[in-house]
């Protein structure tokens, strides 16, 4: 038996219900909001990755050779063939730039609870919009999203990695510093802050790594004082332009930290309670990535959902995922009207009705026993008594009424 790599997934039907009513609510909401859709390749020249994130990033990704001797890799994440696509080829787009997306990515890591080597991302950027308007109208689209799906327990963290990288100004290397921020290693941290001559900065931090909550915004005035007065002034003015707009549940975290390296003002991410310690769904934040890739410095802002973590939250909460069983099942009575049962079946299929018909040859009772199991809301029977009047006979399959039917009355009783 050959099986499936690890970390990789086969979806059932009805596992691919439940992602196809996501993706069904992720396209309406950000069509509604003026996002259009796009689509980028799957790998990509491996160092696009490896300048985003630096090479220790090789060691997360499928990296390989294609018959060129060219460097290629399966895309870790989304936002770095964007801007590739975007520096490319939409850069003479009109401004602002709503795009979203939707596809899988591939990360070289340990399988656990909502992690896997291949999962699926969606994602949306603003590029080249005034900076306040624009992050409010990405985070304004992810909650929709998220409210949208049903998900009833969720909470925005709020944060601005400006404020952080304003007190590391000076350091030898600032992206470092934040990473051990975002994993706790202080000691690390200190080490780092001493060597470069701040050691004068580590309480400040120290004390803004702990801090977070609801209001906690004055206090974070008073701890960074003159360092960087503008950064937590706007992280203020942003979440008054969210409270009673998009949201008035609100958790600032001063020294939150994303962890990829592009970041630079605001960063956000949303919580769902449900999912226990893995329970972000959703992160992003404004950045600059643009120029990294070899054009003009752009802002730019964005976010991006885990989908499989989506379906885990549903399931989590009990959601009722809406199916897609077949609307009505035929079953011919008798070998001789097997024919006229498949003209039935194209009559209903061309006028736009689910449809089935029974294709093995059982009789009436198992037929009705396998329309059962399958969902099917109608059941057709075809029999020569009804076919000699033009009718055949229709019966509910939840109330068990049964009754005949013209044939040329057929599709719109059906589609009643």
């Amino acid at each position: 038996m050959v099986k499936r790599p690890r970390g990789t997934r086969d979806f059932s039907p009805e596992e691919m219900e439940k992602r196809r009513y996501i993706e069904d609510v992720i396209r309406k909401v950000s069509d509604s909001f003026g996002f259009r859709e796009i689509s980028t390749p799957t790998f990509e020249r491996s160092e696009l990755f490896i300048m985003r994130s630096g090479p220790e990033v090789v060691d997360q990704m499928y990296v390989f050779k294609d018959k060129g001797d060219r460097e290629l890799a399966l895309r870790p994440e989304l936002t770095a063939s964007v801007m590739r696509f975007f520096v490319e080829k939409l850069k003479n787009y009109p401004k602002p730039l709503k795009i979203y997306y939707l596809g899988p990515c591939f990360r070289y890591e340990r399988p656990q609870k909502g992690r896997y080597r291949e999962f699926f991302q969606y994602g949306a950027e603003l590029v080249g919009g005034g900076v306040l308007d624009s992050d409010v109208e990405i985070i304004n689209l992810a909650i929709n999203v998220v409210r949208r799906l049903g998900i009833k327990s969720f909470q925005l963290r709020l944060g601005n990695i400006g404020i952080l990288r304003k007190l590391l100004e000076g350091s030898s290397d600032v992206n470092e510093s934040l990473k051990f921020i975002t994993t706790e290693k202080f000691d690390d941290l200190s080490g780092r802050l001493a060597a470069d001559g701040l050691s004068d900065k580590e309480d400040t931090i120290l004390t803004l790594a702990k801090l977070k909550g609801p209001d906690v915004l004055q206090q974070v005035k008073g701890i960074v004082g003159d360092d960087a007065p503008e950064e937590v002034e706007y992280l203020e003015t942003l979440g008054e332009s969210l409270k009673g707009y998009v949201t008035d549940d609100i958790q600032f975290e001063p020294a939150m930290v994303r962890g990829l390296d592009y970041y630079t003002g605001m960063v956000f991410e949303i919580d769902c309670w449900e999912l226990g310690a893995e329970r972000q769904i959703c992160g992003g934040g404004s950045y600059s990535l643009a120029d990294v890739l070899g054009g003009e410095a752009i802002f730019s802002t964005g976010f991006a959902f885990g989908l499989d973590r989506m379906v885990l939250v549903l399931e989590e909460e009990e959601f009722s995922f809406p199916g897609k069983a077949v609307e009505v099942y035929v079953i011919p009575i008798g070998e001789a009207m097997r024919e006229n049962a498949r003209g039935v079946l194209k009559t209903l299929r061309e006028n736009g009705i689910s449809s089935d018909m029974d294709l093995i040859g059982r009789g009436p009772s198992k037929n009705l026993d396998y329309a059962n199991s399958m969902g099917a809301k109608k059941v057709v029977f075809v029999g020569e008594d009804e076919w000699s009047k033009s009718s055949v006979s229709i019966k509910d399959m939840e109330t068990g009424e049964q009754k005949d039917v013209l044939l040329d009355q057929l599709v719109d009783v059906l589609s009643k």
